[in-house]
């Protein structure tokens, strides 16, 4: 075959924009929340001062967020409480299961009464977010084998009924441990990027405390953070779950497509009481479409058509989505 003639497809798609467009209605799931390419966690393990005093303040600075695993009975969370249980979760941060002590216990029930008080006092914290809900899960390190008297099986399973979701392993994710300066932070952040996965870095302290990352070297991963918002959904952990569980067994149906609006039906096996993340959609409307109004329920937006094509966010299991074509 002459080489030209392997471009003839693809010339005609160009000519003829029509001809190669996606059938009205035909739908599908972004991968990530808006679109993004990936989704990406700051997770923050021990409550202590650094946390409160360096790493909230920058996040919030650049607009930002975090997921911080707590030990409520620690001295370090006892000397920031009103921080702990009021400032930080009402501004919007993630606070996530890290055990109530840090110290383990003697039994495999001391372990889990260790695990169900730091869930009870998170709850406490959040008292206008819904209960029982997902809550994220970091085991402490650094426990002695004795004080840690439960196997892994056991754990999955006392995890799974209280609702904890483990979070990705902390193997080549350890700030200061693994990633040790600014450009380790990016490299690894584009990495994610480049792979479109969820991924996250763990630190200790911040300028401060033990396993600590030096601040310019943390500065130097929020900004450059912001520098990629266009790429990046930077998100709790729990969020980003929620999305990723729901995206994988999503299914949308075409109910209806008529003159001027399109009904669908978006479903996912993952139980609604837990699963409640809005998904992002991308539906082909038809050629003649200049704007479009999307309807689920009581929520109403006008969302711009781009290249043949509507972006917005959807609930599965909730009512049907409407797609209308604005006048």
């Amino acid at each position: 075959m002459h080489p030209s003639l392997s471009l003839l497809p693809l010339l005609l798609c160009l000519s003829m924009p029509g001809l190669c467009a996606e059938p009205p209605g035909t739908t599908r799931v972004a991968r990530w929340l808006d679109g993004k390419a990936c989704a990406f966690s700051l997770m923050f393990d021990d409550s202590i001062p650094s946390h409160v005093k360096t790493v909230v303040p920058e996040l919030a600075k650049r607009g930002l967020t975090g997921t911080f695993y707590v030990n409520p009975s620690s001295g370090h969370y006892a000397a920031h409480r009103a921080a702990w249980e009021k400032d930080i979760p009402s501004a919007g941060f993630e606070l996530a299961n890290h055990t109530l002590s840090h110290k383990g216990g003697p039994t495999a029930a001391a372990i889990q009464a260790e695990i169900l008080a730091c869930n009870q006092a998170i709850h406490a914290a959040t008292p206008e977010q819904p209960w029982p809900r997902l809550v994220s899960w970091g085991q402490p390190g650094g426990i002695p084998k004795e004080a840690w008297p439960i196997t892994k099986d056991e754990l999955s399973a006392f995890l799974s009924e209280n609702h904890l979701v483990p979070r990705p392993d902390f193997s080549g994710r350890g700030a200061a441990v693994n990633l040790r300066t600014g450009a380790d932070f990016l490299s690894h952040l584009d990495k994610a990027i480049a792979s479109g996965a969820m991924e996250c870095v763990i630190f200790h302290g911040v300028g401060a405390e033990w396993i600590s990352t030096p601040t310019p070297a943390f500065l130097e991963l929020l900004d450059g953070l912001v520098a990629r918002r266009d790429q990046v959904w930077m998100t709790g952990h729990i969020p980003a779950h929620q999305y990723a569980t729901e995206r994988d067994s999503a299914r949308v149906e075409v109910a209806e497509n008529a003159a001027g609006k399109i009904q669908l039906r978006l479903t996912c096996a993952a139980d609604p009481l837990f699963y409640t993340h809005p998904l992002t959609l991308i539906t082909a409307v038809p050629s003649d479409w200049t704007a479009c109004v999307v309807e689920q329920g009581s929520t109403r937006l006008e969302v711009l058509i781009q290249s043949g094509q509507v972006r917005y966010p959807a609930r599965p299991g909730s009512a049907p989505v409407v797609l209308t074509r604005k006048n």
